[in-house]
């Protein structure tokens, strides 16, 4: 590695960590706010709000590591053309690109970092989240309620209280899913109360003066009642929580796939879960192979404008990642084409305008 190469490599790395600081600690803030208020406000234990805060961390990470060496590589080298170094680099005989092949190499090493990262540390770690969360419902179940915000009380039911004082709940709408194939029931009640039981071991949810509401075979099913419990949720039940497609391994996903009691839309949803996780850990080398001509081509190196570029560039790319998402799960394209779709329209403008900034 020459002298210019490694001094490349310098440059790189405080942007790069301080941008990663940044945004995780921008990204945080919503959570930061919410734990203070979950331990000031509704007497959940620090340790146990520092593990949620810490296993929300690494799905964060997946974003915030490929758009800081974006943001890194729009500093450096918008710098670097600002002050006309790559012209100079230019006179002296020496090609562009062979400034540009240590950025290159560390956004490839990145990649594939986040390839593992993503596949064996964040799905575990949303995994978990789900786990702890629902330990924190059965320890602390008024800590989760929020009024007029839905929540996710176990895989199979959900619901918002539009009110709350203490213990009690008031304007309750919830729903419930008794599994695959079956409709979903409605719920409204008047008020409902969690209480936890067995030394914080189980919880109980019950409803008080309301209607229940099914509807089968194009009919709908209206059925009043003035105590309704929905089943108890215990630690018995979190142990044997299964995981979400999310949560999966790359390995575990090639398990899924072979079993034969799969749908077509198993299938499809087990394999859009599959190439989502190994092309978008392509990102940082793609975010390199951009970022790289439109710094040297804007012509400019402040941190304000190579940061707001970063993030309008990082937003593009994940909303065509949602749109890929969109087109495998609902059956438009086949996972292996549509989640690469959004790659290969960046490295093709990376191509483009990489080819303009070394003629320039």
């Amino acid at each position: 590695m020459t002298i210019l190469q490694r001094y490349i490599i310098k440059e790189l790395w405080l942007p790069l960590v301080l941008s990663f600081l940044t945004l995780n600690f921008i990204f945080m803030g919503g959570y930061l706010v919410k734990a203070a208020n979950f331990i000031i406000g509704r007497g959940v234990p620090l340790l146990d709000t520092l593990y949620v805060l810490a296993l929300a961390l690494p799905q964060m990470v997946s974003y915030t590591i490929p758009t800081s060496i974006l943001t890194a590589v729009m500093i450096v080298f918008g710098n670097f053309s600002q002050n006309n170094e790559i012209r100079a680099v230019k006179a002296s005989g020496i090609h562009p690109l062979h400034v540009m092949l240590p950025a290159f190499a560390l956004g490839l090493i990145l990649s594939l970092m986040m390839f593992v990262f993503n596949d064996q540390v964040a799905s575990n770690a949303t995994f978990e989240l789900r786990r702890t969360t629902k330990k924190m419902l059965i320890k602390h179940p008024m800590a989760m309620i929020e009024p007029g915000r839905f929540v996710n009380v176990s895989d199979t039911v959900v619901f918002l209280a539009k009110e709350v004082k203490g213990n009690e709940m008031f304007d309750i709408i919830a729903y419930e899913n008794e599994g695959a194939g079956k409709p979903v029931r409605t719920i409204i009640a008047q008020r409902g109360e969690i209480t936890s039981r067995d030394d914080h071991t189980k919880m109980q949810i019950r409803l008080y003066d309301g209607s229940i509401s099914d509807s089968e075979d194009a009919s709908v099913q209206s059925i009043q009642f003035e105590t309704y419990e929905f089943p108890t949720l215990g630690q018995e039940d979190i142990r044997k929580m299964k995981k979400k497609m999310r949560d999966l391994t790359l390995a575990e996903l090639l398990v899924e796939s072979r079993g034969a009691d799969k749908s077509v839309e198993d299938i499809r949803d087990i394999w859009s879960a599959f190439h989502d996780r190994i092309a978008f850990a392509f990102g940082s080398f793609i975010f390199v192979f951009l970022g790289i001509p439109i710094a040297i081509l804007v012509h400019r190196g402040e941190i304000v404008l190579s940061f707001g570029i970063a993030m309008a560039a990082a937003s593009i790319y994940y909303i065509l990642f949602v749109g890929a998402k969109t087109f495998s799960v609902q059956g438009i394209l086949p996972a292996v084409i549509a989640y690469w779709i959004p790659n290969v329209i960046l490295v093709g403008l990376g191509v483009y305008l990489l080819k303009k900034a070394v003629a320039s």
